[in-house]
């Protein structure tokens, strides 16, 4: 018997069996894609303090985004502490404020993003990847945790 509920996501429990699989001539890829899209952009100047708390100041005037998803639908609140980022046109962008129930708030610094730009918070976009495994290490969690936590407010898209 089996136990394949994580290698279903296309993660392993620990990288011994990644070893493992590939002296087999066989691996595994995240089989997971969390995406949203800019819903609003902002100018702000350097020294403000986005999103609730005021917790962090810009360090330089830049742009931010607003991207519906948060912590309701599964996004961990400590992300934010842990120096998490998304990716918007394949580059990595950091969170600029704490993570809330329904929105990020995100420094594009000066970089031209528009509202209805395409945002991968979990997964890959041009040669950037964000996995399971790098939330769990950010949030000082597992990756099995990671992946229960995403709630049922997020369309779930099978796809081939």
């Amino acid at each position: 018997m089996v136990r394949v509920g994580l290698a279903l996501y296309g993660y392993l429990p620990d990288p011994w069996c990644a070893v493992a699989l590939s002296s087999r001539g066989l691996h595994l890829e995240p089989a997971m894609t969390i995406r949203s899209r800019v819903s609003a952009l902002r100018r702000l100047s350097a020294g403000e303090r986005p999103s609730y708390g005021r917790r962090r100041a810009l360090e330089r005037e830049a742009t931010v985004a607003t991207v519906p998803l948060g912590y309701a639908d599964g996004y961990p609140r400590r992300l934010f502490d842990g120096g998490a980022e998304v990716l918007i046109g394949g580059r990595r962008y950091p969170l600029a404020g704490n993570v809330t129930m329904d929105q990020l708030v995100i420094d594009v610094g000066q970089d031209d993003v528009a509202i209805g730009d395409e945002v991968v918070v979990l997964g890959r976009q041009g040669d950037e990847a964000i996995t399971a495994d790098e939330w769990a290490e950010r949030d000082g969690t597992i990756s099995w945790e990671i992946l229960t936590r995403i709630g049922p407010r997020l369309p779930r898209v099978t796809v081939d």
